[in-house]
């Protein structure tokens, strides 16, 4: 069934008019804008492009995001570096010690285990 220009039209428009109730659109603070910069005229808007994998070009140039780069003073790195070297020391341990209990506990229920098991004590009576 073929739909009319109708049919689609009010079709598309309730399907907009959900995405505007689950997304409403955003209030623009112009005043947190930097200077010298201004909103797109509706003639300019012919400017931006997208390609086949999502991404957004403006006058066939891709738009970059560009992040803040993380700077840390020198007593940050050295306390960065510290607890990363505690970090590992400690994940180290609790490793050795995992071992540990799992050698200790199959030896005892006789399950197989990497090294050899120490030799089960010997009840001795002494007697003279």
């Amino acid at each position: 069934m073929v739909e009319n220009d109708d049919e689609r039209r009010k079709r598309q428009n309730e399907e907009r008019e959900d995405e505007l109730r689950r997304i409403p659109l955003q209030e623009i603070d112009k005043a947190k804008w930097p200077r010298g910069v201004r909103e797109i005229a509706m003639h300019e808007t012919g400017g931006l492009g997208i390609d086949k994998d999502g991404r957004l070009y403006w006058n066939g140039t891709p738009v970059e995001i560009v992040s803040q780069r993380l700077d840390l003073t020198a007593w940050q790195n050295i306390i960065g570096g510290a607890v990363a070297l505690f970090t590992l020391i400690t994940a180290l341990a609790t490793s050795v010690q995992a071992w540990t209990a799992y050698h200790d506990w199959a030896c005892k229920v006789h399950w197989p285990v990497a090294t050899k098991c120490p030799a089960e004590p010997v009840l001795r009576i002494w007697s003279e």
